[in-house]
């Protein structure tokens, strides 16, 4: 029999990392898919920690003060589904179904689909990234609740996660804000999917941790010394990388080799591992002493926890973020803003309703890839977020701009309310991250600007053509494009109220309001802003910066006699099936600056940019590409005579 709930007894816990060892293999060989390797080579890393370190309420799996466990190198995430087992969350059925269509136990970790689950993983380098955010919220957190929030988030990865840029970015950010409560676990075993490390990569990973201001810790692939390294982490004043060094598909013939990376083993390789492990049960069996040492010890350090925060949290003065994080709402009414929106531009007046939100709402919070100036999205009654003010609510992300989305969707993820900002045509440098922010359905506030060639003297490289119209592709992504301040504020309202990803899209320049639009319009997605509707007339779509222009080419149409109707397109997300179809049978013509593309769920005919825009004054950008008043109102002649 097992000394059952000893702490520091380490054999009973390599017989708990071997029989994990052996849950997780027969989940890959019942699935005839997955990821062996990193299986056996880092078993003992997730069993350690939860054993001996994750701070988790069986009782209640949201509770807000858990630690995080984030699995940046999903493919291994049997390892994880055998402890949630051993925790008895999962059913031994549900590991049996590993990988099979509409099971909870899916091929890598997805958010919302299997209990204690922080995120969705698979994209390597999303996890460590995200984790960063989920970090930084812990501190932010922590000094606006008196400390009663102090999570840790703990996130495994790989060698291919080294590798990939977003890690660097967003963990070089950690380590100069010093998140103290991060503890990256690396899974070192100098192997790839296609071949040996050195192949691709001969860096010293341990100098880089120690250049970007990181605690290294080096660890031997033991309970004992992984259990060592976790605690010296966590008395870390710095954000720390424990090193451990392991063998990929250890136990196997293959071991040490890529061969072992990617793909089931055979039925005598299966045997042979079993019997060095001393696993000598039937195909999904676990020692009934192993579970109760595991979750014995485990519990004893949990059962409480609970209990004692909610004890905690009742003698609290003011409950406001708690309720918050708990409850998910905003309390106030977006539509009592009082701004004066005379002369601006709309991303002047986005950053006024962003500080107007701020004073009312704490769990608001961001900045920009190096560009507030620009972006106008800097809060200007807080401080900024440093090492020195974790209470600020203003992230100087750097110009990292792959690593702030996924930054934000760790911090939507911890219960905030994140906004980010760069220029739109930048975008690009960020899709893996906005990717996972609808894949997850996450509240992350994206704002644009600079968004159409109007740009001008800065070229092509920062005007936009195809980013809208490939932003608006993303499933669950809306993305907002208003024309004036009726617009923006209803689009921040829209957005606010709902939980979704969204996009606002601004222009740079000063926009007059329009005694034509109607916030009630962004709603609906798509509405009538002029209405010269008779038995003969031609209907026109526009959004952002060219609805001036189109309601202008309206008017003058007019005047020689052709009547029109003209719709402003906001948001195409929040259009409904009937109201499309209701558009797409008056045949529009729409126009835009960016790519056609965008307007073909309403219409193929589709005056936009074919090409890359050039540098040059914005009056010069209208006229060579044919958008001033005239130009569209010749084009729209000659269609007409057609």
């Amino acid at each position: 029999m097992f000394n059952i709930g000893n702490k520091n007894n380490y054999e009973n816990d390599m017989k708990g990392v071997n029989a994990l060892r052996g849950l997780a293999i027969d989940m890959i060989h019942e699935a005839n898919s997955g990821h062996p390797g990193i299986c056996l080579g880092a078993a003992s890393i997730v069993y350690t920690l939860f054993k001996r370190h994750m701070n988790l309420s069986l009782e209640n799996f949201e509770y807000v003060n858990r630690d995080r466990f984030v699995f940046s190198a999903g493919h291994g995430v049997p390892l994880f589904y055998g402890v949630l087992y051993m925790l008895g969350v999962l059913e031994l059925s549900d590991l049996k179904k590993l990988r099979k269509f509409g099971s909870i136990t899916p091929g890598h970790p997805e958010y919302k689909v299997t209990p204690l689950v922080e995120m969705s993983t698979g994209p390597l380098g999303q996890g460590v990234a995200t984790s960063v955010g989920i970090a930084l919220s812990s501190m932010y957190l922590e000094s606006q609740t008196n400390g009663l929030i102090d999570y840790y988030t703990y996130v495994l990865c790989g060698d291919g996660e080294m590798e990939e840029g977003i890690t660097y970015e967003a963990l070089s950010l950690a380590g100069t804000l010093k998140l103290n409560r991060l503890i990256v676990l690396y899974d070192s075993n100098d192997v790839t999917l296609d071949n040996k490390l050195q192949a691709s990569s001969r860096e010293d990973v341990k100098k880089r941790f120690e250049s970007i201001n990181f605690n290294v810790i080096e660890s031997d692939n033991t309970p004992k010394s992984i259990d060592e390294a976790i605690t010296a982490a966590k008395n870390s004043n710095l954000p720390s990388v424990i090193i451990v060094k392991t063998i990929i598909g250890e136990y196997s013939k293959n071991a040490g080799t890529n061969i072992v990376h990617g793909k089931p083993l055979d039925d005598d390789d299966i045997l042979n591992i079993k019997e060095k492990l001393g696993l000598y049960e039937a195909p999904f069996t676990i020692s009934q002493d192993v579970i109760d040492d595991f979750k014995d010890v485990f519990m004893a350090r949990t059962k409480n926890l609970y209990q004692e925060f909610q004890e905690k949290y009742q003698k609290l003065k003011d409950k406001t973020i708690i309720d918050m994080l708990i409850n998910h709402e905003i309390t106030y009414n977006l539509n009592e803003f009082n701004i004066d929106y005379e002369n601006k531009a709309l991303r002047d007046l986005s950053g006024e309703v962003l500080n107007e939100v701020a004073s009312k709402f704490p769990l608001l919070i961001g900045g920009s890839a190096d560009l507030s100036s620009s972006c106008k999205t800097n809060l200007k009654e807080f401080k900024a977020f440093t090492e020195f003010s974790y209470e600020g609510r203003n992230i100087s992300f750097g110009i990292r701009e792959h690593a702030m989305s996924a930054i934000m969707n760790g911090m939507a993820l911890s219960g905030l309310r994140p906004f980010g900002s760069t220029f739109l045509t930048f975008s690009d440098y960020m899709r893996p991250g906005i990717r996972m922010s609808a894949l997850m359905n996450l509240g992350v506030i994206y704002i644009f600007t600079h968004d159409s060639i109007t740009v001008g003297e800065d070229g092509p490289t920062h005007e936009p053509i195809e980013q809208l119209a490939s932003l608006d592709l993303i499933p669950n992504l809306k993305t907002y494009r208003p024309f004036d301040f009726n617009e923006l504020l209803a689009s921040y309202i829209d957005i606010l109220e709902h939980k979704n990803p969204s996009c606002l899209i601004l222009p740079r320049d000063n926009k007059k309001i329009s005694d034509a639009t109607k916030g009630s319009g962004v709603k609906k997605g798509c509405y009538v802003v002029i209405n010269n509707e008779t038995d003969d007339y031609i209907t026109l779509l526009a959004n952002g910066e060219e609805l001036g222009i189109v309601m202008e080419v309206s008017k003058n149409l007019k005047e020689i006699g052709i009547d029109s109707k003209v719709y402003s397109v906001p948001c195409l997300k929040n259009m409904s099936h009937e109201l499309k179809e209701k558009v797409r049978r008056e045949n529009p013509l729409a126009i835009t600056l960016g790519s056609p593309n965008y307007y073909y769920e309403l219409t193929t005919d589709v005056i936009g940019m074919e090409t890359f825009g050039a540098s040059g004054g914005k009056q010069e950008m209208l006229e060579h590409y044919g958008f001033t008043p005239n130009a569209l109102e010749s084009k729209i002649l000659e269609r007409l005579n057609k």
